[in-house]
């Protein structure tokens, strides 16, 4: 070799031993810009910039990858992350590394769920945890698993959200990441506490161990956060008791670190728990402070919901001119926000305080408002409940058929393999294709019972064990069709317990459930073999009737009147006394809708002319 060549030679060696010390300086500054972040943003961004403008960062592409990954991990911006998992990509398949690779299509699917295109980001997330699995990256898989419980969480899929979060706190567990095992059980616990799943208890238990975790590390921000949503889960419970001295540690919490929204959300959360528990005139003062930070805050969503609540307040004081000024600015933002669940309470108290003003035709309007919402809101949770049933039935059977199909190929081939084998070995393949068969049959079965026992779940009231809507508006249009083939008139009643609201306002939401179950069971007991009843609404029922007269009609409902009236609920309160109104509709036209709709109307006459009484349009047998 030449001298020249042996100089090129030596220039290119010393270039290529600088460029690999460079390269292992940035991945080093890398290593303590994730290390310091949780304490020091600023320090670690100010790192990730100095990384980033290093020439040697701008060609090798192993460092543009894990910068770009940084840098989607550490926004909130959906273009910026867009942008930065398409360049760490195309760098991470120049590199050919599948770690990388696996992480920059976390950092995509965290981009889908900045831009809001959860279903996409669920999805991609799925293609993560694929992705982690053979390359053993347990922190990786553990993070996506929880993201994605994250997300199936938010849209209301609480098994798989559960699976999921359970799947990330066991390998955060296993890796010793305390912070990833804490933020799990945080989440874990949310899903037990959400009305959906109702395991409050659990829930509690869940949260008390954040608290001691939160405690040791020294995190009073989370200590008050878990405070509140003890509180809450309390609340939603009925232990108000619980949830008013949750909820006031969690607001010296934040008072003392001066959090000034976390302050106005708990006062207002504080605040309707004390006008539960009939404290209202306590709880006016915490309400008129919550909407005074948000309405300063331009915070519309929050200043509508606490107006709301401030509402129901002045309604309950007896004040019901200052109640419509704050129900009416809130129902103009739920109506614009389409939310269905708040516009229903916004109807109903709105209905209260009209009454309460003598206005009874705006009462009235308010009254079918809110009967309107209330079927939309129960035909939406019968749609939801119906699609989780069924999801989860079409996955049970669908992983049954793989399995089984698996088991019979795998017998299949054993049998083709061994045909020339002896006699005794036929006859074990033969014994085994007997099993099969068998456990097969048990499969089916269990299908079969499966099958009935959601088909029960989804037409059957959860709380009185009654036919529920659905069901019993079904019946009725049966009724209806066998009353016109056999040319005589159909009848049905519609009740309602009176001063129900009341009830669940002195007593509680648990003694309303107990009222409720008891005038089902008091109803049920006093129909003929061929009626049915069902529950329609909150405390609304209907009575299909099998070929009764005009008198019989009466005569029953009043047998269903006399038995409610004989309740007791001393267990409840000496006091309580549980009446109902009914309401008769004998029809000839056999349109089931337009009959209901007669015998509510009925109803409506019988509350209006004093309650715990029957009425009935005059007929002309």
């Amino acid at each position: 070799m030449s001298i020249r060549g042996v100089a090129v030679c030596a220039v290119l060696c010393i270039s290529a031993a600088a460029f690999a010390a460079d390269a292992t300086r940035l991945q080093a500054m890398l290593d303590d810009a994730q290390r310091i972040r949780a304490t020091d943003r600023q320090r670690a961004r100010q790192i990730l910039d100095d990384v980033e403008r290093d020439a040697a960062s701008k060609t090798d592409p192993l460092l543009i990858a894990r910068t770009q990954w940084l840098e989607c991990r550490w926004t909130d911006s959906a273009a910026v992350a867009y942008r930065a998992a398409s360049i760490g990509l195309a760098a991470a398949e120049r590199a050919k590394s599948a770690s990388l690779h696996a992480k920059l299509t976390g950092c995509h699917a965290r981009a889908l769920t900045l831009d809001g295109k959860t279903a996409a980001a669920e999805q991609e997330y799925g293609t993560v945890v694929k992705l982690a699995r053979p390359l053993r990256d347990l922190a990786l898989e553990a993070e996506a698993s929880a993201d994605i419980g994250t997300l199936q969480y938010d849209r209301g899929a609480m098994a798989d959200a559960l699976a999921n979060l359970q799947t990330a706190y066991r390998i955060y567990g296993q890796l010793g990441n305390e912070k990833g095992r804490i933020d799990a059980l945080s989440n874990i616990a949310n899903v037990y506490a959400d009305a959906q799943v109702g395991q409050y208890d659990r829930a509690v238990e869940y949260y008390r161990e954040l608290l001691g975790d939160y405690e040791k590390y020294g995190q009073p921000s989370d200590v008050a956060d878990t405070l509140f949503n003890i509180g809450s889960t309390f609340e939603a419970k009925g232990d108000l008791a619980a949830a008013e001295l949750h909820y006031r540690r969690a607001l010296t919490s934040f008072q003392q670190m001066g959090k000034a929204s976390d302050v106005a959300y708990t006062k207002r959360s504080l605040g309707t728990t004390l006008m539960k528990q009939g404290r209202t005139s306590e709880a006016l003062k915490l309400l008129d402070e919550a909407v005074v930070y948000f309405e300063r805050a331009h915070d519309e969503w929050n200043t509508a919901m606490s107006r709301q609540h401030r509402g129901i307040a002045f309604r309950r004081l007896g004040r019901p001119n200052e109640a419509l000024r704050d129900l009416d600015p809130a129902r103009r933002f739920f109506e614009r926000n389409n939310n269905t669940r708040f516009l229903e309470r916004n109807a109903e108290e709105t209905a209260l305080v009209y009454a309460q003003l003598g206005d009874w035709r705006n009462a009235y309007d308010a009254s079918v408002r809110r009967a309107a919402l209330t079927q939309a809101l129960a035909e939406t949770r019968r749609d939801e409940l119906s699609s989780r049933l069924r999801v989860a039935f079409d996955t049970e059977k669908k992983d049954q058929e793989n399995r089984a199909l698996a088991r019979e190929s795998a017998l299949r081939a054993a049998a083709l393999h061994e045909a020339e084998r002896s006699r005794e070995l036929q006859i074990v393949v033969s014994a085994l294709i007997a099993l099969l068969a068998l456990a097969m049959a048990a499969l089916f079965w269990r299908q079969v019972v499966n099958t009935r026992r959601m088909r029960s779940m989804a037409m059957t009231d959860e709380l009185t064990r009654l036919p529920n809507r659905r069901h019993i508006l079904a019946a009725a249009e049966i009724a209806f069709d066998a009353a016109k083939r056999e040319h005589r008139t159909a009848a049905v009643i519609v009740l309602d317990i009176d001063g129900f609201k009341r009830i669940n306002d002195m007593w509680g939401h648990p003694a309303g459930d107990v009222v409720l179950q008891s005038v089902a069971r008091a109803c049920r007991l006093e129909l003929r073999g061929g009626d049915q009843i069902g529950r329609i609404g909150g405390e609304e029922f209907l009575v299909v009737l099998s070929a009764a007269t005009a008198q019989q009609a009466r005569d029953i409902a009043e047998r269903l009147r006399s038995a409610v009236e004989r309740l007791e609920f001393t267990s409840i309160s000496p006091d309580l006394r549980v009446t109902i109104s009914l309401g008769i509709h004998i029809a000839t036209e056999y349109d089931a809708g337009v009959a209901i709709a007669a015998a509510d109307s009925m109803l409506y006459r019988a509350k209006d002319r004093g309650r715990n009484r029957v009425e009935m349009e005059p007929t002309a047998s």
